[in-house]
């Protein structure tokens, strides 16, 4: 007798609605605990005195053109991220039947490419390419841009709160 999924995995894997709907439903499962692990991060590292951890300094924004930041980050990265992770997940998939470790293994390979341009970086978003590759995997069976396009916009709005987050305030 199987057990019945859990709630998180119940929402994750529902595709029963309409995308949007899910789009708008995941999102708040792969940001709010993404700000809680790196609100923690922040405050850790503040108080064992490794505050440039989280120095805003390193974080290469083009503020000059709001509005071509907002093209990179907020439609751009989400569209080609996911057009990376599918093949990186059919890959996965080849090798690994487990549907979590395929998931976790391709979050590890996005946290560990984000921790390329600011360590720190790739710790806080694990957690959020893990809903990522979940929702691809999850909306796949329903055709490839389904998951294409869910996926891309659960990313693009996690990242356009991340922006607003993240742009050095005068």
């Amino acid at each position: 007798m199987k057990d019945k999924p859990g709630r998180f995995v119940a929402t994750l894997f529902d595709t029963s609605i309409s995308p949007w709907r899910y789009v708008i439903r995941v999102w708040p499962l792969a940001t709010v605990p993404t700000l809680g692990i790196a609100t923690t991060l922040a405050l850790f590292s503040h108080l064992l005195g490794f505050e440039e951890l989280f120095d805003q300094n390193q974080w290469e924004f083009n503020i000059d053109s709001p509005s071509l930041l907002f093209a990179e980050i907020v439609i751009g990265a989400p569209l080609l991220e996911t057009m990376l992770m599918a093949p990186l997940l059919a890959l996965l998939r080849r090798f690994v039947r487990q549907r979590w470790f395929v998931i976790c293994g391709s979050a590890l390979a996005w946290a560990i490419l984000h921790s390329l341009s600011v360590p720190i970086w790739g710790v806080c978003i694990f957690w959020t390419f893990v809903v990522f590759s979940a929702a691809f995997e999850a909306w796949r069976p329903r055709g490839f841009w389904y998951a294409y396009f869910v996926t891309a916009g659960i990313h693009a709005l996690n990242n356009g709160l991340a922006l607003g987050l993240l742009i050095p305030q005068p």
